[in-house]
């Protein structure tokens, strides 16, 4: 058995795309095609809901707001990315102004999935 082969085949698989098909995962990159170069990619629809969407619509100035604390977050924690790491986790603060744990779990595309705890 090679190393590969450890645990065997893969009995089940659920990828990022069929989470975005599903309504669970919302791919970022899709709203500014300038975030493709940035570290993350998608963001929970259940994150989302609390604030930063209005009228149906993604706030735009919110979401930014909350990929930057989201960014910082990464930047303090693997010590100006010189040490990275698959999981984070911090407190940003919501467009209503509560401060709220988000996770930030890289994915299969090697980029991060932003959402709350109970996401996971």
């Amino acid at each position: 058995m090679n190393k590969d082969d450890d645990f065997g085949d893969e009995i089940y698989g659920y990828s990022s795309k069929q989470a975005e098909e599903d309504g669970i995962l919302v791919d970022i990159t899709k709203i500014n095609k300038d975030w493709e170069k940035g570290i993350f990619n998608y963001v929970t629809l259940s994150l989302l809901s609390e604030g930063y969407v209005k009228d149906g619509k993604i706030s735009f100035p919110n979401l930014l707001d909350l990929l930057n604390q989201c960014l910082f977050i990464v930047k303090k924690k693997s010590k100006n990315f010189t040490e990275p790491d698959s999981f984070f986790s911090g407190k940003v603060e919501f467009p209503n102004g509560d401060r709220k744990t988000v996770y930030l779990e890289q994915n299969e595309t090697d980029k991060f999935t932003i959402m709350l705890p109970e996401d996971r």
